[in-house]
């Protein structure tokens, strides 16, 4: 009879029972660590850091600004350094509050460099801590997935969730072009922080909110890091995965309704309430975006079917493979399919929806999601839906290499899946052979393609050396050692050092000399035309006010106005230095200066006579729309320095003629969110002003206010019925920022105090089981 005496067991104290999670998360820094140690390393020689493009151009350009105003004790709600003035705050990408934006903009501070390179190590470095976090969020999630739903004993659970989050974090997508493109990055790592909310919300006979609570935060930070299409694929697989959970407690569909209903909406009021001092701005700027008028087919694309081919042949096609998650992540994702691995169905229906999605018009789904899901038509670049591949990937592997090491598996079982490795093992090199021969024959064209699929091959036979060796025994922290070094080996070999270069971050973006001289000698308001030189979005990284950039987003009026022959758009835009490798213009100019870019030597044209940014009018045409102001901005012949063009009457007595002194109008102070203008107008005037027409301007003459007229089918115009000297005062105060802003400091102080209060009742509950 066994000896069922419970002090004959003893019972694995609390830190036996951790031990296996403090070594994988010990594990997940120290390869995190071997992946980035380039940008970690002192010596300069070995240094690497991000390729420059969209990181340095917008994210760095940006987040200079962030650091400029935030330390100075100032919101930056407003940017006059690109594309003639644009509503900071309200750019998503901007992430302004986003709050681990904040932490980097704190050790900035602390640190005390501003420069360019130490802003570009800073922001660097924040792209590799998400990547950290969002591989410990997913070993967390699939951690107590297998443990709890999947039965597995620990050493399975640990090895299937440090798959998951090697996958997650290493696989194609978040190796590639996220990295660069710094906002998609960090709105997706929150992903595995709900599903494991949801998870853990879902486990009673009714939703338990102190975690639904959590996954509202994983949700509100995504909205907060700047990308709301990543957050709205985040969204629709949080709900989803909501659903299904509910779904399988509920005793009938009204339970099931009511649940889900209640569930969803403390979901979402939470992360909105949370980032609406973001959203709400951003939700106005979208109105008046280039965005808006959009249409199906702008909106439509994505891969191209040959993408297929980098699910199994990374790098075959393209420099990224978005689609890979590795020859083992893809063999243990199959796995989980065909064992029917709890939550496997899901994912892997979840996986292919989005692989449907992925290629935008190509598919029909796109066309049902565009027309039935809300949201679905907001977004361009349908290829980004494989963010929702790499995560559900992710999980299956994981699933499948904990069930793999749970069980003792049937010799058929075994038998099967070598058998399916030597296919995979036979085909990849055959596939590698022919591209051999197309190699030497075309003198080394399918180089790229014959490495990717060589190396496949390899992969293959590792894998299945590996695989069917772990069926043969029980789970051991051996067999969990070779399963995880393996995934490693994969994604580490293909991925490592993909977006970066051989210079130290600390080198980057040195100011160049003519960003001090324009600071020099350009007037307040007045503006260049970068087409050569300070490229990109770097007026805002150097204070430099500049017309163009590289923002996704921008005003669509603004858009309007550069598409206009450049002479009027110089003219309306208040640009006095136009940038550029010509040697002359269109319009009569002197070159003022020269210098060089990595292009080549290029001129800084002074132009003569420029209009400034403040600009007194003393007669207007009135149009019905901004169409008819773009039309008449057309003609030659109409002379906008005589007439405003207006959408409504001032209501100005305008004189016969253009007085012969006709006054003056010049800016007595420029800051971002406020400028003061003093005029003296012989006869009632209209000021028109290089400022665009956005929300949120409020203008004072004398002290009085004022309406903002839209001039030229989207700037700004003020009255000044009566002749004389003037005071002219413009203020940016959107509502939408102060609305927001009460909102998220409600839900941030709302949020903290049902944590406090929730860990005070756990608190007392275990003072009483004690």
């Amino acid at each position: 009879m066994p000896n069922t005496d419970p002090i004959s067991t003893p019972v694995p104290s609390r830190r036996a029972r951790r031990a296996p999670d403090a070594l994988a998360v010990l594990a997940l820094v120290a390869l995190w660590g071997l992946y980035f140690w380039r940008i970690l390393t002192p010596q300069a020689q070995d240094a690497v850091s991000l390729t420059e493009g969209d990181f340095s151009g917008q994210f760095v350009a940006f987040f200079s600004y962030q650091v400029e105003r935030l330390s100075a004790g100032e919101v930056p709600l407003w940017n006059p350094y690109n594309y003639a003035g644009h509503p900071f705050l309200a750019d998503t990408q901007s992430a302004v509050f986003y709050p681990p934006r904040l932490l980097t903009v704190a050790a900035v501070e602390i640190g005390g460099d501003t420069s360019p390179g130490a802003l570009y190590t800073a922001l660097q470095m924040e792209m590799a801590l998400h990547v950290l976090l969002g591989t410990l969020l997913m070993y967390a999630f699939v951690r107590r997935l297998a443990a709890r739903d999947l039965g597995a004993p620990p050493i399975a659970a640990v090895a299937g969730g440090l798959v998951a989050a090697l996958t997650f974090g290493y696989g194609g997508f978040f190796s590639g072009y996220p990295q660069l493109q710094l906002a998609i990055l960090e709105a997706g790592i929150w992903l595995p922080l709900a599903l494991l909310a949801i998870l853990e919300a879902t486990r009673g006979p009714r939703p338990g909110w102190p975690c639904l609570l959590l996954a509202g935060v994983a949700a509100g930070l995504s909205l907060m890091a700047g990308h709301p299409q990543t957050t709205w694929f985040m969204l629709i697989l949080a709900l989803a995965f909501l659903a299904v959970r509910l779904w399988r407690g509920a005793d009938r569909w009204r339970s099931f309704a009511r649940d889900f209903i209640g569930a969803a909406a403390v979901f979402g009021i939470i992360a909105g309430g949370l980032a609406a001092v973001q959203l709400l701005p951003g939700l106005e700027y979208l109105r008046h975006a280039t965005r808006l008028g959009m249409s199906f087919d702008a909106k439509s694309n994505g891969f191209p079917y040959s993408d297929l081919a980098q699910i199994l042949f990374p790098n075959f096609i393209t420099l990224f493979s978005p689609l890979y998650f590795g020859v083992a992540g893809l063999v243990l994702a199959i796995w989980a399919a065909a064992r029917r691995a709890p939550f496997s169905a899901f994912f892997g229906i979840a996986a292919l929806l989005a692989l449907a999605l992925s290629f935008g018009g190509g598919t029909v789904v796109y066309d049902a999601v565009y027309l039935l899901v809300p949201g679905a038509s907001w977004f361009r670049g349908q290829e980004r839906a494989a963010f929702v591949v790499a995560g559900c990937a992710s999980v299956l592997a994981g699933i499948g290499a904990a069930d793999l090491l749970s069980h003792t598996h049937a010799p058929a079982t075994v038998r099967a899946l070598r058998r399916a490795l030597i296919a995979l093992a036979g085909g990849s090199a055959l596939v590698a052979l022919g591209l051999f021969g197309a190699w030497i024959a075309d003198r080394g064209m399918f180089n790229p393609a014959l490495q990717s699929a060589a190396f496949t091959a390899l992969l293959a036979a590792l894998t299945l050396a590996v695989l069917p060796w772990l069926l043969r025994g029980p789970a051991s922290g051996g067999r969990a050692a070779a399963l995880v070094a393996l995934i490693v080996f994969d994604l580490f070999s293909l991925t490592m050092g993909r977006n970066f270069e051989s210079m130290p971050a600390s080198d980057r973006l040195p100011q160049p000399e003519i960003a001090a001289w324009l600071d020099d000698h350009l007037p307040p308001g007045e503006r260049i035309d970068a087409r050569r030189g300070l490229r990109d979005n770097f007026g805002t990284l150097y204070d430099v006010p500049d017309i163009r950039g590289i923002s996704p987003l921008r005003l669509d009026a603004i858009d309007h106005i550069l598409s206009l022959p450049d002479d009027r758009a110089w003219d309306l835009l208040a640009v006095r230095y136009v940038l550029t490798d010509w040697n002359e213009l269109m319009v009569p100019s002197a070159i003022a200066a020269t210098d060089a870019d990595p292009y080549g030597a290029y001129n800084v044209h002074e132009l003569d006579a420029p209009r400034g940014f403040a600009h007194l009018t003393y007669g207007a045409t009135v149009v019905a729309s901004d169409a008819d102001a773009y039309g008449l901005l057309r003609e030659p012949s109409y002379d906008t320095k005589r007439y405003a063009i207006l959408d409504r009457d001032p209501g100005v007595a305008f004189p016969a003629d253009v007085p012969d002194d006709p006054g003056s109008a010049a800016v007595t102070a420029f800051a971002p969110e406020r400028i003061t203008i003093a005029a003296e107008n012989p006869a009632p005037a209209v000021l028109t002003l290089a400022l665009p027409d956005y929300p949120g301007w409020e203008a004072t003459v004398d002290g009085a206010d004022a309406d903002i007229l839209r001039a030229y089918g989207g700037l700004s115009a003020v009255a000044l019925p009566d002749a004389g000297a003037h005071t002219i005062e413009l203020a940016y105060r959107p509502w939408s920022f102060r609305i927001g802003a009460i909102l998220s400091i409600a839900a941030w102080l709302i949020v903290a105090a049902l944590a406090v209060m929730r860990a005070w009742t756990r608190r007392q509950e275990h003072a009483r089981e004690v």
